[in-house]
């Protein structure tokens, strides 16, 4: 009886180190990407023809949300801290789905803003 309380223990810890060690290249892909979206460039309205067409802009204040309002929130309220196309939850400057490469301000807003879910 003591022997196979051995073997299972042993399995366990096999199990156990292969875990452990499958973990590593994930959290260094991890790690990379938050390192590598600090060096994104910051989108500019003014020359990014994307930007144009979604008449983005770094601060909401600025954009005419009550003519371009999308359900969800109050105008006054969408940015893009709370649109599900930005892909981090927190920084001042984050990367974005509809800006592939570059990154909005979280004071941001464009007419393709829609609701984070949850």
């Amino acid at each position: 009886m003591s022997d196979k309380q051995m073997n299972k223990s042993r399995r366990d810890a096999v199990k156990l180190m292969i875990g452990g060690l499958a973990t590593v290249p994930l959290l260094n892909l991890v790690g990379m990407a938050a390192a590598h979206a600090e060096d994104l460039p910051h989108v500019d309205p003014a020359t990014d023809a994307t930007a144009q067409a979604l008449k983005y802009v770094n601060d909401a204040a600025q954009a005419d949300r009550a003519t371009n309002a999308r359900p969800g929130l109050p105008p006054d309220q969408q940015r893009c801290a709370v649109c599900q196309f930005v892909l981090a939850e927190t920084g001042a400057w984050r990367p974005c789905s509809l800006f592939p490469g570059k990154l909005v301000n979280e004071n941001g807003w464009c007419t393709s803003w829609t609701m984070k879910a949850g």
